[in-house]
Formats: structure tokens, sequence, C-alpha cells
């Protein structure tokens, strides 16, 4: 456990020994999670490109498919309903 202070800038200095444990350094993402009026988690994010390509959302967005042919919004509405009612 360590402590820090808040600067004017809403900055926190995380302690050595903390950034060894938890590996983080700077640059790094983190998530801050409030858990009640006076505290919170933080979680550090990992996006390591190998580990991101096999993320099936990742590739979704970086290799979109070219669709075949153009469906009209409303077509595509009402085949949508289709496969929820299923």
């Amino acid at each position: 456990m360590s402590t820090s202070i808040v600067d004017q800038k809403y900055g926190i200095v995380i302690g050595k020994q903390i950034r060894r444990n938890t590996n983080i350094k700077a640059g790094d993402i983190v998530i801050l999670e409030p858990l009640d009026d006076h505290s919170f988690r933080v979680v550090v994010m990992n996006f390591d490109l190998g580990k991101l390509e096999d993320d099936p959302l990742w590739k979704a967005v970086h290799s979109p498919v070219k669709a075949e042919r153009y469906v009209p919004p409303e077509k595509l509405e009402a085949m949508m309903e289709e496969v929820w009612r299923e």
C-alpha cells in the first residue's frame, strides 16, 4: 500500500513499488471504477497487439467485410425482426 497526493490538475503519482508489482508503465491506459464516495478500483488495460489480433471484435473492426449487395434499410429492419423472432 502507498499514499499519493492529487495535484492541481488531478494527476496522481503511482508509487514505484506499486508500479513494479502491477507492471504499469508510462502511457498505459487505466480504468478508474468508483466503488463508493471515497474509493475506486484501478484496472490497467493491456493492449498487446498480439492479444488484440485474436479478439473477434478487434478483427471485425479492423478487417470489415464488403457487402455483396445493397440492402435497403427498411428491408434490413424486417430481416432483423425476423431473426429476433426465431
